[in-house]
């Protein structure tokens, strides 16, 4: 009965305020009648007028309040609290409690099944509270704005089975029937600023007595708008607050981080931050192999480590391997609908991979997050993971180059001992020969040389002279050299030849050093009593005869380098010396060195020095071929290890 007198209400308005001016436009003219006989009906025509225009509008709304609340109080006391929904949220809130609160009250109020409030993101609707709704509510629900936005402009609730006759028999890219699949029969979109940034759904009544009038729709759409504006203040602030949050936990993180000098120190730290600002049921950094494209685990959490060793992910490969692969961001609401998921734990549900980039934007490592919850990782994790994963970039790459340094202190401290200890194998303490003044020095580029030379006399009659440069630098040149002089030294009494010597050593060195590496090598007996020098030369830089008179005779001749090819077939050659001739063996140290115009020293420049410094004893013709070369490239580092070996054949 009230329903169908509530249909009415304004006609009984009407008709009541009909009855009141009658009865006081009667009792006008009774008064005017008996005290005022002389009254024109003019003046009492305009009295009256006066009575409506001043009365009539209080009058109204008094009345209809009184039917309201006498004859429709229900409905009376519910417009009431629609309009004062938005008194519900205060400053205090957070934008999911305001929400919550939202469709709570519409629920309550309104005696609907459900209510359901979605923020707009983009080109989505994304669920932030539902009160009265089932379980399996679609938490996101992709959305055509430049088609729905339009049709939502009027100022009214729209009927969502009405949204046929709205798309105009047009279909939009996503469609909102949806909305209504889950139970909801009405929307009301909600504006802020001209644009579109939320919508509340609400479910069919619970009983057609509570059924919302035109008048209930107006006044829901008028207060609505104004909880949107709240709505919208609140995301806004816990937008602020979050940022302010996230930015001072990143800050501190990022203290953390440096004072980590330990990859895997740092990695663990890594780990525990993350879980205090984005919760996870498992995750993983793992670091990419550039030379290998492997994916190494480097730190796990909640994954068995048994079958993380037997995926042996590379690049490209699963998820992980797809971000080191692309350097994008990826993240999947449910994994069983992804393609390159490889399952590692059977409980994942969803799952987000944050590249870890270099300042040069190249993937060093992944960040793995994996939770049991379907859609646990949302757009708005995306901020703080990504300042984790730089700050995390810059951390790895300062313990790297901590821990680089480290090592590179120890190996230097482990060269200089190296150099040591070559330098003492290398013999100091030069034979002494009545008719011979010998010098020699090797200067090494680096820490450890590859150049060696020898010199021991073999008896009463003859010395042995013996220079090499083996191929490479650095430790491997050094531990080369090493055993081609332990080699030499072990045989060079085994042999009456040079060329059976250089035989044995090539061999040695084919069977006991790496493919590729090979060594020059000069071997030389010098016959003092005789003046003879029987020589082999293994692609060595061929020494010098400087004569008496002026010629130079180079000692060339003997072989292919040792090492590069076995059983090859050596020569012993012969050159007479006489006294007041010098030898000179050398390594490219001394002639291939290059200055600034990209000019090489040469052995013309060698000749010249040792030509000019003939009268001068075998140690200053040395230091003076070195301090040539020294000044011919004054301003380059030394290019190679330097050795030279000056003999020179004093006159009885």
């Amino acid at each position: 009965m009230f329903r169908i007198l509530r249909q009415f209400h304004t006609y009984i308005l009407y008709g009541l305020l009909s009855v009141i001016f009658i009865a006081l436009f009667l009792i006008i003219e009774d008064v005017f009648t008996v005290f005022f006989p002389r009254v024109t009906d003019l003046f009492v025509l305009l009295i009256k007028a006066l009575v409506i225009v001043t009365i009539y509008e209080p009058l109204r709304k008094l009345m209809e309040y009184l039917i309201r609340r006498s004859l429709f109080n229900y409905y009376f006391r519910r417009q009431e609290k629609i309009r004062q929904l938005d008194t519900r949220l205060y400053g205090g809130q957070d934008f999911k409690s305001m929400a919550e609160t939202v469709t709570r009250g519409l629920r309550d109020i309104l005696r609907v099944k459900q209510a359901c409030l979605y923020a707009k993101r983009s080109d989505t609707l994304a669920l932030i509270s539902a009160a009265g709704a089932g379980e399996l509510q679609v938490g996101r629900i992709r959305f055509d704005a430049d088609f729905y936005e339009p049709r939502f402009t009027g100022r009214r609730v729209l009927d969502l089975r009405e949204f046929e006759r709205l798309q105009d028999g047009r279909t939009p890219a996503y469609s909102l029937d949806i909305l209504m699949h889950e139970g909801n029969r009405y929307l009301i979109p909600l504006w802020h600023k001209n644009s579109l940034n939320a919508i509340v759904t609400l479910g069919p009544e619970m009983d057609e007595r509570f059924a919302l009038t035109g008048e209930d729709k107006k006044i829901l759409w008028q207060s609505l708008q104004r909880v949107g504006h709240t709505l919208e203040n609140g995301r806004l602030y816990g937008q602020l607050q979050k940022m302010i949050l996230e930015k001072e936990l990143v800050l501190g993180v990022a203290k953390k981080f440096n004072t980590a000098v330990h990859v895997d120190k740092l990695l663990d730290m890594i780990m525990d931050s993350i879980r205090s600002i984005v919760p996870y049921d498992a995750a993983g950094i793992f670091l990419v192999n550039e030379d290998t494209q492997e994916i190494e685990s480097a730190v796990l959490r909640g994954y068995d480590p048994e079958v993380m060793d037997k995926l042996q992910m590379k690049v490209g490969m699963g998820l992980i391997g797809q971000a080191a692969k692309t350097g994008k961001i990826m993240v999947v609401k449910d994994v069983s609908f992804s393609e390159e998921y490889v399952e590692a734990r059977p409980q994942t549900q969803s799952e987000v991979v944050i590249p870890i980039c270099d300042n040069n934007n190249r993937v060093i490592g992944i960040l793995n997050l994996e939770s049991d919850r379907l859609g646990a990782y949302q757009e708005e994790h995306l901020d703080i993971l990504t300042a984790l994963a730089g700050e995390a970039a810059i951390a790895i790459r300062n313990a790297r180059l901590h821990e680089e340094a480290v090592r590179t202190e120890e190996l230097e401290k482990e060269l200089e001992i190296a150099g040591k200890i070559q330098e003492a194998i290398l013999s100091k303490k030069l034979p002494h020969v009545e008719t011979l003044d010998i010098s020699a020095r090797s200067i090494p580029c680096r820490a450890v040389g590859g150049d060696f030379y020898d010199i021991l006399r073999l008896n009463e009659r003859q010395i042995a002279v013996c220079i090499g440069d083996v191929s490479g630098k650095g430790v491997p040149g050094a531990i080369m050299m090493s055993v081609l002089y332990t080699g030499y030294r072990s045989i060079v009494r085994d042999f009456p030849t040079t060329a059976e010597t250089v035989s044995s050593l090539n061999q040695l060195l084919c069977t006991h050093t790496a493919v590729g590496t090979y060594a020059t090598f000069f071997y030389a007996i010098i016959d003092f009593e005789s003046l003879v020098v029987y020589y082999t030369n293994a692609g060595h830089n061929p020494p010098l005869v400087c004569k008496s008179t002026g010629e130079v005779i180079r000692m060339q001749r003997g072989g292919l380098v040792l090492g590069f090819l076995p059983e090859q077939d050596y020569r012993q050659m012969t050159q007479v010396i006489d006294p007041g001739d010098i030898l000179v063996f050398y390594t490219d140290g001394v002639t291939e060195v290059f200055n600034e115009a990209d000019e090489m020293f040469g052995d013309s420049r060698l000749q010249r020095v040792v030509e000019e410094n003939r009268q001068r004893s075998a140690r200053e013709i040395q230091e003076a071929v070195v301090e040539a070369v020294r000044q011919f490239a004054p301003d380059t580092e030394q290019q190679d290890d330097l050795t030279i070996v000056v003999i020179k054949i004093e006159r009885e």
